[in-house]
């Protein structure tokens, strides 16, 4: 079920039907390399939510695009908001969310930098003792990696595939930003943005100029961009194909499927909440 597609009367079976969740697809704008949109990061996982909410029922509120990408503004398509708009944005929303009858609300997130932004968001609302409930869950906390699609027993993967899939993890590929999974996942639900002839237009190695700091388990905000200027990281692989995005899609449905009919079903985080919101009384 879509927000922004449902009746003002078809709320109520929605909130019903959703046991009272909803679900924000969280990403960003920014460049991945030059084979793949700016809107990569929305683009994936709103078209895995949409195919999960045909399975297990749930709302589905307008994708947000504002995520964390400061310091990348020297690449066209790049949107930036300040730290404190994003936070207010989703504080807002959130709001708004439970003014409308939902009360827990699942941020799903498809932007590996917006992790930190959601883990504070998520943290301060425990000082606002909100009365709804905020959970994330982020797409690549369970990459579709060639080796798990192979024991997944898609039939409809052919013995080539199956031979693209395992000559990946023979040859040990790495995963990353703007990779061959990443791909899959954009060329599963929105094929016509991929450009698969562009994959090695620009490099996607390593410069290593901040290898010394990881070294040290030293935090900066430069590191990854100064490692990967092209905004393209991991290896890519020959053979991508409709098959094996759509298993790349079916694998991350299937697990958010199985997030959400546990958010619906779940009580105990009702029954912590309330214990926690007596305590602080």
């Amino acid at each position: 079920m879509l927000w922004e597609n449902l009746r003002e009367e078809e709320f109520e079976v929605a909130i019903e039907s959703s046991k009272g969740l909803c679900i924000v697809p969280v990403g960003c704008l920014e460049k991945h390399g030059q084979h793949l949109p700016v809107g990569t990061d929305v683009i994936h996982i709103t078209g895995i939510a949409q195919r999960a909410a045909e399975i297990e029922p749930v709302c589905i509120f307008p994708s947000m695009y504002f995520g964390e990408k400061t310091g990348a503004g020297e690449f066209k398509g790049t949107v930036i908001f300040s730290p404190e708009l994003r936070l207010q944005i989703l504080k807002e929303t959130c709001s708004e969310i439970y003014r409308n009858g939902f009360d827990k609300i699942l941020l799903y997130d498809g932007h590996g930098g917006n992790r930190a932004m959601i883990d504070y968001f998520m943290r301060g609302l425990l000082y606002e003792k909100t009365p709804y409930s905020v959970f994330s869950y982020a797409l690549g906390s369970d990459f579709a990696t060639p080796k798990k699609l192979l024991n997944m027993g898609y039939k409809y993967l052919t013995t080539e595939d199956r031979k693209i899939l395992q000559s990946y993890n023979e040859q040990k590929k790495r995963f990353g930003h703007a990779d061959f999974i990443e791909m899959g996942w954009v060329y599963g639900v929105r094929p016509e943005t991929v450009r698969l002839d562009k994959v090695y237009q620009e490099s996607n190695e390593s410069t290593h100029r901040f290898d010394e700091f990881s070294k040290l388990n030293i935090s900066t905000p430069f590191a990854w961009m100064a490692n990967y200027p092209n905004s393209y990281e991991g290896d890519m692989h020959e053979g991508m194909n409709e098959r094996i995005a759509r298993a790349m899609v079916d694998y991350s449905t299937e697990k958010l499927v199985e997030v959400i009919r546990f958010l619906k079903n779940e009580t105990v985080s009702d029954e912590f909440k309330a214990e926690w919101l007596e305590k602080q009384r």
